[in-house]
């Protein structure tokens, strides 16, 4: 059986006593010849997000870092940069279209993240966001100047030293007075690690001019997330600051119309008739669809449902009560086992579209679900969460107000999934 990415990284802190040797030095240089007697570095040291760190790492919370060509460090370093808190969610989104004329770019299919990058481009969005014509100019793979910064993890600050160590810049778009560079991805984390916008940052500041703009750049369930921030100190990696959020999606007159006719044709349902299973707590609806198609594949217990999707245990069961709510999951023959229902079974044969259209009229035929979306129709923008909390409270007043404020989340993150998602 082959060894994990963790379970190697605990035979090399064991073989070269890593934990001791920071302990005394600092820090620890590695080489890629000394990792790849283990496993290829470049797979063992690309850490994008908090969550993929092996346990040893969170632990002794140490992070690495490339500083040359072939060669890595590992300290006690504050390497990542949390967008979970900063209320992305309750940010209202702008529409734009593609030009007409473009026809080799499907907005309802977007695949990856340069394919995201490119109608972000065509549409606009960069244009809009940052006020200035921008042209792509920077994309791929190269390799830093040298340079030098300080890292810190609680008291500890480390100074750090790259010279020619790899980056890769997702999208490089310059202006008359600004370049914004952007590092992308295609779902939604809860962080990112920060040298993805610093490195790139540190080499191109020494070589141009003009104003430097660093984008994390997300786009999920429809939505084009901007978090463009800035570096209060060039030589302070943690010195990472966001200074706006900016949020799209492209118009699809089909996709609306669609939506219209499902809306206006809904039969509403009473609210206290799913007692068993109560108004849900599952904030991120692309994981409702993740966990439906895991218990498809027979991953079908909490356990198994939030190891696959990587969060706790206690999440995995609201993700399941999520799909029950939408009477596409039920209780299987043995204690704590799920299985699709007769709908649920129904629902993951369809295509896509299909598929989106009937998980649209199971989500608004419950009357808190409708009436946001009803807001959404008339206003062109979401509700305020005291708004949908108070939709809560009129029909299900016996409900605790710690649970309507999580509630209320999960309302928002619905309604903004069926807005966002094409049909």
């Amino acid at each position: 059986m082959k060894k994990t990415i963790a379970q190697l990284w605990e035979e090399i802190f064991s073989d070269y006593n890593i934990v001791n040797e920071i302990a005394e030095q600092g820090c620890f240089r590695i080489t890629a010849d000394q990792i790849r007697k283990y496993k290829e570095p470049r797979l063992m040291a690309k850490f994008d997000f908090s969550k993929q760190l092996p346990k040893v790492f969170k632990e002794n919370e140490l992070g690495i870092l490339p500083i040359k060509n072939g060669e890595y460090i590992i300290g006690k370093f504050n390497l990542f940069e949390n967008i979970e808190n900063t209320k992305y969610d309750e940010i209202d989104f702008k529409k734009v279209e593609l030009p007409s004329f473009i026809e080799t770019i499907d907005p309802d299919n977007i695949y990856s993240e340069s394919n995201a990058l490119n109608v972000a481009c065509l549409s606009g969005m960069f244009n809009d966001a940052f006020n200035e014509e921008l042209y792509e100019t920077i994309q791929g793979k190269m390799r830093t100047n040298t340079f030098k910064f300080t890292i810190s993890s609680n008291n500890i600050v480390n100074s750090v030293e790259v010279n020619g160590a790899a980056i890769e810049i997702d999208g490089g778009y310059e202006g008359r007075s600004k370049v914004v560079l952007v590092e992308a991805k295609n779902s939604m984390p809860k962080d990112f690690v920060i040298r993805q916008l610093y490195y790139p940052y540190r080499h191109w500041k020494d070589k141009i001019l003009k104003e430097i703009i660093p984008v994390f750049f997300v786009y999920d369930n429809g939505i084009y997330n901007m978090f463009i921030y800035s570096f209060e100190d060039l030589y302070n990696y943690n010195s990472l600051k966001l200074i706006d959020i900016k949020r799209y999606m492209v118009s699809s007159k089909s996709s609306d119309t669609i939506k219209k006719e499902v809306y206006e044709n809904i039969k509403l349902i009473d609210e206290l008739s799913q007692e068993e299973v109560p108004l849900p707590q599952a904030d991120s609806f692309s994981k409702v669809i993740g966990a439906l198609e895991l218990i498809n594949n027979d991953i079908n217990t909490a356990n198994g449902i939030a190891t696959e999707l990587e969060f706790d245990s206690r999440q995995g069961k609201y993700y399941i009560d999520a799909l029950r709510y939408l009477e596409l999951v039920e209780k299987g023959n043995k204690f704590g086992k799920y299985k699709l229902s007769t709908l649920g079974f129904k629902l993951v044969n369809l295509d896509m579209k299909n598929r989106n259209k009937k998980i649209f009229e199971l989500i608004l035929k419950h009357k808190p679900f409708y009436e946001v979306y009803e807001y959404y129709v008339a206003n062109e923008k979401l509700p305020s969460k005291e708004f949908i909390k108070n939709i809560i409270r009129k029909y299900i007043p016996n409900m605790a107000e710690e649970t309507v404020n999580r509630r209320a989340s999960t309302i928002r993150g619905w309604i903004q999934w069926i807005i966002g998602t094409q049909v």
